[in-house]
C-alpha cells in the first residue's frame, strides 16, 4: 500500500529503524488491524485538552525515536483516572524518560484510552532468513511469562491455517470460556492474525512485527500496543 511505503520510507530516509507509535499504529490501521484511539500532544496542555476528548481513564506513552520499548525506561502510564493524574503523569513520564534515556530526542506523548482489563495476546511478525515472513501467535501477560505459549507458522495464513495456530496453543482453552466466563470472541482473533499475514507479506520492509498486548473481549479484539522494525530493502515486493 502506497501510504504505507511512504511511512517506512521517511523512517529509514531519517535513519531510523523502527517506526514511531504513531506511525505503527497507522500501519496497522491501514490493514484492518483495530488499535485504541489515540491523539498525539506536544505539550501538557493539549494533552489535557486530548485526555478530556477521549475520556478518562487514559494511558499516556512516550514517543521518541531513540526508545523502541517504552515500558524499559518508564515511558508509560496506565490507568489515569482525572486531570490532577494526568498532569502528574505528564510531567512524572518526561523526567523518569530523560533521567533513564538522557540522549532520547522527545517528540510528545500518545495519549489513548486505557482499555478494560481481559485476556491477553500475543501477536506477531518475523522476517525469518531462511522461511521468510513467519506469523507468532501466543498468550500474553503472565501466561507468556510462565508459559512461553507461543506458536509459529510460514506466512501466508489463510484461516483454515490460524485457526488450528489458535487450536495448537496451551491456552487456546482459556479462549473457549472456563469457569463460567464467556468464550472470547475467536473470530476476531483469526481477523488480526489473517491482517498481520497479509503486512508480513506486502512489506518487505518489514522484520519485525509485534502486537502485545492483544487484548480479546466475547465480542472484539484489539491490538492494545504495537511495534514494528524496520529494514532497508531493494524495492519490491513478494
Amino acid at each position: 500500500m502506497e501510504e504505507c511505503e511512504k511511512i517506512f520510507q521517511k523512517a529509514l530516509t531519517e535513519g531510523r529503524s523502527s517506526l514511531l507509535l504513531s506511525e505503527a499504529r497507522k500501519v496497522c490501521n491501514l490493514h484492518h488491524i483495530p488499535t485504541p484511539k489515540y491523539y498525539f500532544a506536544k505539550t501538557l496542555e493539549e494533552t489535557v485538552k486530548k485526555g478530556y476528548q477521549l475520556g478518562f481513564p487514559l494511558v499516556l506513552k512516550i514517543v521518541s525515536p531513540q526508545i523502541s520499548h517504552k515500558s524499559d525506561v518508564g515511558g508509560v502510564i496506565l490507568n489515569i483516572k482525572n486531570e490532577d493524574e494526568l498532569k502528574r503523569g505528564y510531567k512524572n513520564l518526561i523526567n523518569q524518560v530523560s533521567k533513564n534515556k538522557p540522549m532520547a530526542d522527545i517528540l510528545g506523548v500518545v495519549i489513548e484510552k486505557m482499555l478494560p482489563p481481559s485476556i491477553e495476546l500475543i501477536v506477531g511478525g518475523i522476517k525469518d532468513s531462511q522461511f521468510g515472513p513467519c506469523v507468532m501467535f501466543g498468550m500474553g501477560g503472565i501466561f507468556a511469562e510462565v508459559y512461553d505459549d507461543v506458536a509459529f507458522r510460514v506466512a501466508p495464513l489463510d484461516e483454515i491455517d490460524i485457526s488450528i495456530l489458535i487450536d495448537e496453543i496451551k491456552g487456546s482453552k482459556i479462549l473457549k470460556g472456563f469457569r463460567g466466563k464467556p468464550p472470547m470472541d475467536k473470530d476476531s482473533i483469526v481477523k488480526i492474525l489473517l491482517n498481520v499475514s497479509n503486512l508480513m507479506i506486502k512489506h518487505n520492509e518489514i522484520t519485525q512485527l509485534d502486537l502485545n498486548p492483544v487484548i480479546v473481549y466475547p465480542d472484539s479484539a484489539i491490538a492494545a500496543d504495537s511495534r514494528i522494525v524496520l529494514q532497508k530493502t531493494n524495492g519490491g515486493h513478494e
